[in-house]
């Protein structure tokens, strides 16, 4: 059955639960993005004209939940839940490539409750599911320590500066990093007059800077306030997440006053590259800027990860272009952008094959699941982005990888 539940900002999202023979009941909550690419799976919402939006503003999923109930469960009633097989039979309930018949939100919930009971029939948690033998790979963190964009009212032109503490030595010394981290840079600001009380859709601090380049080196001092070393233990990452600034020919920057041509834009982000100790960029062009994504990735260093999320949707065509082009070198892997756990695991395995760096990732509308820990491992993603370190949707997650570095046999990921 699929019923609505709300996500961490409020809004209405999908859940799906599904019950077993031996009275076992497996849910599973599906998130929901702010800045979402348009290339991603179909996201079904009511509409404003729906009763059931009096006071939803048009985001209630009363419809993806009825296809839930009417449409797919009626035809699992009474069959073996495998995994593989449910999300055939989604496939074949709702053959457009983006979901948008029943909502990619109806078959991922669907298709996520469906690993769950098919894990537990086999007696495996779902990391153990996905990878039943061998050490687990237990991922390094990238967390969002200053947001803007869409997730902070446009504090900052880009959408995230983040950390990743790559000199840690396991899971639980690099979530110790970035608390502190992020804890210092609260205080930081606050000591210096900044509004630090304002946290984002992800959690992390909602701090207006005059510009990228004050911003990171905001962030560099709270790294070295808290004793850990730029560059060897902790670096930069950013998410620049152009597609929101972009107006088709210009990258136009509104809190720093500045628009940029694809090309200037291009050199602007290498410079910044070159200034500051960043080791990974996601989205530093438009969505469809493929030849400033080219021309990017021919020119900058060549340990730098230039990550795709809006570029990519976790889409197999999208990512064959990329692969052939050269455009990027990783991944963002999110599964609601597209609306299956096996055809995302299969964008997963794709690039990996083609040498490509993987990030597992939440949205800014989490719920407290922490199913996406489990698939970040069981997949042997390497990389996982939750958000920040504040909001029990994103504890969640932490906290669930903290468990499977305690509990199991693992191993833990180095960014190379």
């Amino acid at each position: 059955m699929g019923y609505q539940v709300l996500d961490s900002r409020g809004r209405p999202t999908v859940a799906a639960l599904i019950s077993l023979e031996d009275g076992s009941s497996h849910t599973a909550r599906v998130p929901s993005g702010a800045s979402t690419g348009r290339h991603e799976a179909v996201e079904l919402r009511d509409g404003e004209h729906e009763a059931s939006n009096r006071f939803y503003s048009g985001t209630s999923v009363e419809h993806a939940v009825n296809n839930i109930d009417t449409k797919v469960a009626p035809s699992l009633i009474g069959k073996a839940i495998d995994l593989e097989t449910v999300d055939k039979h989604l496939a074949a309930i709702d053959p457009t490539e983006n979901h948008q018949n029943i909502g990619a939100n109806a078959t991922l919930a669907t298709s996520l409750a469906a690993a769950l009971a098919h894990a537990h029939s086999r007696k495996l948690s779902l990391a153990r599911y996905f990878q039943p033998t061998g050490k687990l790979l237990i991922p390094m963190p990238m967390v969002n320590i200053l947001s803007g964009g869409a997730h902070a009212n446009r504090s900052l032109d880009i959408q995230d500066i983040l950390i990743v503490p790559n000199g840690a030595s396991s899971f639980t010394e690099a979530l110790s990093w970035i608390v502190a981290v992020r804890e210092m840079a609260a205080k930081l600001g606050s000591q210096e007059g900044k509004i630090t009380h304002l946290v984002a859709d992800e959690g992390g601090l909602g701090i207006a800077f005059e510009s990228i380049e004050s911003a990171c080196d905001f962030l560099l001092k709270a790294i070295n306030k808290v004793g850990l070393t730029v560059g060897s233990q902790v670096s930069l990452a950013l998410d620049v997440a152009s597609t929101q600034f972009f107006d088709g020919e210009k990258y136009n920057l509104a809190t720093m006053g500045r628009s940029f041509s694809s090309d200037e834009f291009v050199t602007y982000i290498l410079n910044l590259v070159k200034n500051f100790p960043i080791i990974s960029i996601e989205d530093p062009f438009a969505e469809d800027d493929w030849s400033a994504w080219k021309s990017f990735s021919g020119s900058a260093p060549r340990q730098l990860q230039i990550l795709g999320d809006d570029l990519l949707t976790t889409n197999s065509m999208r990512l064959d272009q990329a692969i052939i082009e050269k455009s990027a070198n990783a991944i963002l892997i999110k599964p609601n952008q597209n609306g299956l756990v096996t055809s995302t695991q299969s964008v997963l395995k794709q690039a990996q094959a083609a040498g490509f760096k993987v990030v597992v990732s939440a949205r800014s509308g989490e719920t407290e699941d922490s199913w996406l820990a489990d698939l970040a491992v069981g997949w042997r993603a390497g990389q996982i982005k939750v958000g920040s370190t504040h909001g029990s949707e994103r504890t969640a997650k932490w906290n669930r990888l903290l468990e499977l570095e305690a509990t199991e046999d693992f191993e833990f990921n180095g960014f190379i």
